[in-house]
């Protein structure tokens, strides 16, 4: 299985989603806000992306505690054009924004054939690839990207400048989404947590120290690197441009990560889309065009080391099918982590 610490603990998915939601309720959280939020964490335990998963319940239930996202948001749409509109998330969690603003996306593009929606006003969104999804299993391409605190050396840097940036697309496949979710660094800074939490080293090509030397000690990280040099750094430029610039909102190294003063909203800024396959060609012979490629992809002979040609999206939703059928599993430091915030807020965790 996909990502399975040594001495993992399995959880059912399920059971994991209604302790998550249970325990976000103790710190404040308004219910359906828990509810949407606990479904988007364990979605990313499934999925294998674990550095997005119920490893973040903890600074989200210390964040509703010290007042920095607000536990009962009124999320509004502040304008709307024929294809666009923009969401005012009012510091709450960013994924009841964002989920409202793709949904928002979707709805206009019905019409329109496309549209974008931006957010203001937001926090942390989990996985880009959540919202995306969204409009994949609707029969819409998806798009989604946000910015996220300095984190991310520009290339030729030693100092962190963007965040990790990430990008999600979503195409509406007929077994599965395919999906594309990168960060436009070489990996989330979720994957120096889960390492540091799990006494782990990381490779030398993730991240680099105060120093600027690449390192492999968690504990020493002061910068993560970009995706490709130049090119990651260019992709990030332009997701800080369109969710801060374009949107009004922080950009570059006035975005706070999610760990900075626990007491103040991120006021982070979102982007979503929406395409309409239908604006373009009927769904049935996308499908079946879409289907296509892949077989010739996954027919393309496997290089050495390989023993297939995978699809984006892929791997995620075959760890997600095992995850369902034996349990999401945890590594010892998460599920202790997790066994403190149940007693905290009188939650059983179901290990």
């Amino acid at each position: 299985m996909k990502g399975t610490p040594e001495n993992a603990t399995f959880v059912d998915a399920a059971a994991l989603e209604a302790f998550a939601a249970s325990v976000l309720e103790g710190a404040g959280l308004d219910e359906e806000c828990a509810d949407v939020v606990a479904n988007t964490l364990v979605d990313a335990n499934l999925r294998g992306v674990d550095t997005h998963g119920v490893v973040r319940l903890e600074p989200y239930a210390e964040r509703i505690e010290s007042g920095g996202l607000n536990p009962d948001p009124d999320v509004r749409v502040e304008s709307v054009r024929e294809a666009a509109a923009v969401v005012d998330g009012d510091g709450g969690p960013g994924q009841v924004a964002t989920l409202r603003a793709m949904e928002g996306a979707i709805t206009l593009a019905e019409d329109a054939g496309g549209a974008f929606v931006g957010v203001r006003n937001s926090n942390h969104f989990g996985t880009a690839a959540y919202y995306t999804n969204v409009a994949a299993e609707r029969g819409y391409i998806g798009l989604c990207m946000t910015h996220a605190g300095p984190n991310v050396a520009p290339f030729g840097g030693a100092d962190p400048y963007f965040g990790t940036n990430p990008i999600a697309v979503g195409l509406p496949g007929e077994e599965f989404p395919v999906t594309l979710d990168m960060a436009t660094s070489v990996t989330a800074k979720g994957s120096v947590i889960l390492a540091e939490e799990e006494g782990e080293e990381i490779p030398p090509e993730w991240a680099i120290d105060a120093s600027g030397r690449p390192t492999t000690d968690p504990a020493d990280f002061h910068a993560l690197q970009p995706l490709g040099g130049p090119k990651g750094y260019g992709l990030a430029f332009v997701v800080d441009a369109l969710c801060g610039v374009l949107l009004d909102t922080v950009f570059g190294e006035g975005v706070p990560t999610m760990y900075d003063d626990l007491s103040s909203p991120q006021e982070l800024g979102h982007f979503v889309g929406a395409i309409n396959v239908e604006a373009f060609t009927d769904l049935t012979g996308f499908h079946r065009r879409l289907s296509r490629m892949i077989a010739e992809v996954k027919s393309t002979r496997p290089g050495e080391g390989f023993e297939e040609v995978l699809v984006p999206g892929e791997p995620e939703a075959r760890t997600k099918k095992e995850r369902l059928e034996e349990g999401i599993p945890l590594g010892s430091g998460v599920s202790g982590t997790l066994q403190s915030l149940g007693d905290r807020y009188g939650r059983e965790f179901p290990a």
